[in-house]
């Protein structure tokens, strides 16, 4: 059974786009995509640090 994940990785990816790639403000683009502000600063940094791999759905790991 997979999670359910509330973004898709599309909508991550063009939303970090909007900010680092058209030079858009964090706020404004966390307001016109209906998210949080502190969701875009984390796949902003995630981004950053590990490219595109960091905005996947985690894989879980554990079987019970």
């Amino acid at each position: 059974m997979e999670r359910k994940v509330k973004y898709t990785y599309e909508f991550k990816l063009r939303c970090v786009e909007e900010v680092l790639k058209r030079h858009q403000s964090v706020v404004a683009t966390a307001q016109g995509n209906g998210i949080a502000l502190t969701n875009l600063k984390w796949w902003i940094r995630c981004y950053i640090a590990f490219g595109n791999q960091s905005l996947l759905p985690r894989q879980r790991t554990t079987n019970y």
